[in-house]
């Protein structure tokens, strides 16, 4: 990390969710004023537990609603926006894609809009996703240079567009803007329980069976990486705008592929030290689904590199679970 954030007026967008509160705290604690926009309300969310809520500026509203996202950048100089609002549940995008779809495009076109109109033009950091790339198959590594790919939901190709439509501004307008494509983060703070961990942990308190449904037979493969690492991860790339870089797309990730059924085991271990069987009741039809990501570039150019191992990401999230949501 550099110095640069030391005063930096900055906006998140979905800083009160599960990684934009990790973000918010980073910035905060290397001096950064932040602003933070987000529809959902700070009480409950992950946003609270950070303890920042005082050292930064939130204002409660969706990134859909221009007048409102123009009337921010009217009031404020904005250095550095970090987009990371999205509606990121796959089971949203399939119950109702044409509601993610408009969430994730519209509102990132609306706040380009208004980086386009500012006195001051922002460095614009957008939070993109693995996604991008669509279903995989194969253990190489994905890299930044792979087209996007077809998927089995309307998530992915949501973050392909408005990731396409980032980079149309970017060049129509010159705004310096890149793009973070990251892989299946975890850690303290996430409540989803659509999504593995969460839905582990849960069980796990809850003392119930240890079963993650049809969805999969436990042989999916996928690269996971811990929050902390993806909120330096975004700070790098904002660095690397703000000394002049112009690459549009950094891949993020451990380059590491572990199976859905070893995260299951390791999470249950390091809950309570009980060895479970988790239970996958998914039938395979296919090849096994893999995916990581070719994390080469942001090595070489931006000097990152996940530095939480798997077992200490999962440990972190395991205790902040046992103190947040205390065992039944």
């Amino acid at each position: 990390m550099t110095d640069m954030w030391h005063g930096r007026t900055c906006l998140v967008t979905g800083g009160a969710g599960f990684g934009g509160s990790h973000l918010v705290r980073e910035l905060v604690d290397r001096g950064a004023r932040v602003t933070v926009i987000d529809r959902e309300a700070i009480p409950g969310k992950p946003l609270e537990d950070t303890g920042v809520e005082d050292a930064i500026t939130f204002v409660h509203g969706d990134l859909r609603d221009g007048p409102l996202v123009r009337s921010l950048f009217a009031d404020s100089t904005f250095d550095v926006v970090l987009h990371l609002a999205a509606d990121p549940i796959v089971a949203n995008s399939l119950r109702d894609p044409e509601g993610v779809v408009d969430s994730n495009v519209r509102g990132t076109t609306t706040l380009l809009e208004a980086c386009r109109l500012a006195d001051a033009t922002p460095l614009f950091v957008f939070a993109s996703s693995g996604a991008y790339y669509g279903d995989n198959f194969t253990p190489e590594p994905i890299p930044e240079t792979q087209d996007p790919g077809p998927a089995a939901n309307l998530y992915g190709p949501s973050k392909a567009a408005a990731e396409m439509i980032v980079r149309g501004y970017g060049k129509a307008f010159r705004i310096p803007v890149t793009a973070c494509r990251f892989m299946n983060t975890y850690g303290p703070g996430d409540r989803h329980e659509s999504r593995l961990v969460p839905r582990a942990l849960a069980q796990l308190a809850g003392g119930i069976e240890y079963d993650f449904g049809d969805r999969d037979d436990g042989s999916t493969r996928l690269d996971f990486l811990y929050v902390g690492d993806m909120a330096r991860a975004y700070m790098s790339a904002a660095e690397h705008l703000a000394a002049g870089g112009s690459e549009i797309a950094f891949n993020f990730g451990t380059g590491t592929l572990t199976s859905v059924m070893d995260v299951a085991e390791r999470l249950s271990l390091a809950y309570d030290g009980r060895a479970r069987e988790p239970r996958f009741r998914g039938v395979r039809t296919g090849p096994v689904r893999q995916k990581r990501l070719d994390v080469a570039k942001a090595e070489a150019l931006l000097g990152w590199t996940a530095t939480t191992s798997l077992d200490e990401g999962l440990a972190a999230t395991a205790a902040w679970h046992r103190e947040a949501v205390p065992a039944l």
